[in-house]
Formats: C-alpha cells, structure tokens, sequence
C-alpha cells in the first residue's frame, strides 16, 4: 500500500514537473526566461471578459480627434507586434483626472483622456502605447498568473488533484494587473525595451520616451511618490537614464522604417 502511494505521488510529481518544464519561454527583446504555466488561450478570454468588464463600468470618450489618435498609433504598433492572432481593441476612456493606459492579454487596449490631455504628439503616445502593448506581447499579465497560482496548483494536483477556491481566486486577482494593480518593476523595464523596440519599428521615434517621460514627471510633481525600493515601478531618474542608455540601439531600426 504505501509503495503504490509513493508511486501514486511520484507519478503526480512528474506530471507537475513536465507542465512546468512545458511552461517555461522567453521574453521578447530580452530573451529574458519565463515560467508560463496557465494556458495563453485562457489568458487572452480571460482578458477580454476584464476588457469588457472596465469598459462597461466607466464612460467611453468619443472625442473623434483623440479616438483617431490612439486607434492611429495604436494599430500601427500592433502591425509589428507579430500578433495577428490578438483580436486589438483600442479605446479611450473619458476619465480626465486619470494619467494612465493599459493592456490586457489578447491585445485590448484603453487609454485615458487625462493621458491625452498633457498634449502628447504621435511620437510620444507611441512611447506609452508601446510600453503597454508591450506587456501584452510579453505575456506579463501570463506571467503574473502562473507565479501566483503556480505553486498553489502544483500542491492542489499532488493533493487530489482539485484547484482550490484560494486558487481561483489568486487567478482573477492577478488579472487585475494592468488596471488596478501596478506589474513588478522587472516587468516595467521589459516593457520599456520591448515597447522601444516596438515604436522604432512601427516608424515612432523612440527619443520620444523620453519626453512623454519628462512630461509625466511633470504631472506628477508634487505627488507623494515612495522610494524606488518600495515601488513596483523604476524611479522616474532611474527609468529615463535606461531609456537613454538604450535608445542607440533603437535608432537605426526607426531610421529604417521611417524612410
């Protein structure tokens, strides 16, 4: 009895190891090595029932000017995104005293008026389009899903095989990422280079980072902001010095496909 127990959990702890060995990709731009255990598939329709759910909840701008600009820039980014599979949805949200984006897996994207309102130039809404966009492509919201539920699923296979409630409810916390809650800052500077990337190749000038960067800083002065070592998120002078650090290598490319 207790050898076909010790089998009996041997061959579940294989199953769980070969899904997690199945799990793992890299990043894009940075090669950087990821643990993707949940299913894209069931990522991206998760996604849009999130997109849908934040739409439905807040007022849609119709501003046929900022409208045009995002879904503009937008569905030119996602041209070289090499995602045709992703269903892109760009809309704005009228919400002028929020500064924010977002981009949820399956390519749904929003932006807020109170982005649009700091007066920002293609070049410049092409930074902060790319930067989300680039969390979609990179899969972070997947990301965060698998290092949430990983764990807990591998303990609930080995002990019966049943997801959790808890784990249920890790899944549908961790897709609040991208509207409530804030990505690690490894995945902001990911998102920092790929979207470089993505707007260079889309024939966005990436020196335009960093003035959309400047200009956030400036609205948000005199806000309390914590230390870079509490915060999610790179300090703004740690953010624009990368981006300078990095945005020679992107030039040639923008060069290339803006002639």
């Amino acid at each position: 009895m207790e050898m076909r127990a010790s089998i009996r959990r041997t061959g579940l702890s294989l199953l769980v190891f070969a899904g997690i060995l199945s799990g793992c990709a890299s990043a894009p731009v940075t090669g950087r090595q990821q643990f993707l255990l949940v299913s894209e598939s069931d990522v991206n329709q998760l996604g849009a029932v999130t997109y849908q759910k934040e739409l439905s909840g807040q007022p849609i701008n119709r501003n046929p000017q900022q409208v045009a600009q995002v879904r503009r820039v937008g569905e030119r980014i996602a041209r070289v995104a090499n995602r045709p599979d992703y269903k892109w949805e760009f809309n704005v949200i009228d919400e002028p005293q929020t500064i924010n984006a977002f981009a949820l897996p399956g390519g749904k994207v929003a932006v807020y008026s109170g982005l649009l309102n700091l007066g920002l130039s293609d070049d410049e809404l092409a930074a902060v389009m790319g930067h989300e966009i680039a969390h979609a492509i990179a899969q972070h919201s997947r990301e965060r899903v698998s290092q949430e539920v990983g764990l807990n699923l591998a303990m609930s296979v080995l002990g019966g095989g049943r997801i959790s409630p808890a784990t249920s409810q890790l899944i549908n916390t961790a897709f609040g990422i991208g509207v409530e809650l804030p990505f690690g800052r490894r995945q902001e500077s990911e998102a920092d280079l790929v979207g470089l990337d993505l707007m260079a190749r889309a024939g966005y000038n990436p020196e335009a980072a960093l003035s959309f960067w400047q200009k956030m800083m400036r609205a948000s002065a005199g806000q309390p902001r914590p230390p870079q070592f509490l915060s999610s998120h790179p300090s703004d002078e740690a953010r624009l010095a990368a981006l300078r650090a990095a945005i020679p290598r992107y030039m040639p490319i923008y060069r290339q496909a803006h002639r």
